[in-house]
């Protein structure tokens, strides 16, 4: 992935990973990278018939990137005794109940979800990593993550 930039569709506009997106922590920032992927997978699917099992993969690396990644954040927030950490942590787990939630979805025969999935990753990337994530970069600066 290194040396190209991350591109995904979205209201039938390119977007690609710039400094918006940054948390300015090199392994977070990498982490968050692996979410563009996902939804560039997810606009294919979009775009070439989206099959269930396009759409549970898909749903699968939602599933697995919550739980690495989210993992690591809020490891950093306990140690460093972040005070927006039980927030943030229910943020995450919402994220992660609508990504089992999607897939019961997919799985019980709503093949039309891709949309839906598309729309809340939206939402996620600019409410979550925007906003939300923004607020322990002070804080795990101080405490020499870089």
């Amino acid at each position: 992935m290194h040396g190209r930039p991350l591109i995904f569709l979205m209201d039938n506009h390119m977007i690609e990973w710039n400094d918006k997106y940054s948390v300015n922590i090199s392994l977070i920032d990498e982490q968050h990278k692996k979410l563009f992927e996902i939804i560039n997978k997810a606009i294919i699917a979009k775009k070439h018939g989206r099959t269930t099992k396009d759409v549970l993969e898909i749903l699968d690396e939602m599933t697995e990137y919550a739980l690495e990644h989210f993992e690591l954040e809020e490891r950093y927030m306990k140690e460093f005794n972040f005070t927006g950490y039980k927030t943030h942590r229910n943020e995450h787990i919402d994220f992660t109940n609508n990504s089992l939630d999607y897939k019961n979805r997919v799985v019980g025969g709503d093949s039309e979800i891709i949309n839906e999935i598309l729309e809340y990753l939206k939402q996620w990337l600019v409410k979550h990593i925007q906003v939300t994530d923004k607020k322990y970069i002070r804080c795990f600066k101080e405490n020499g993550i870089k």
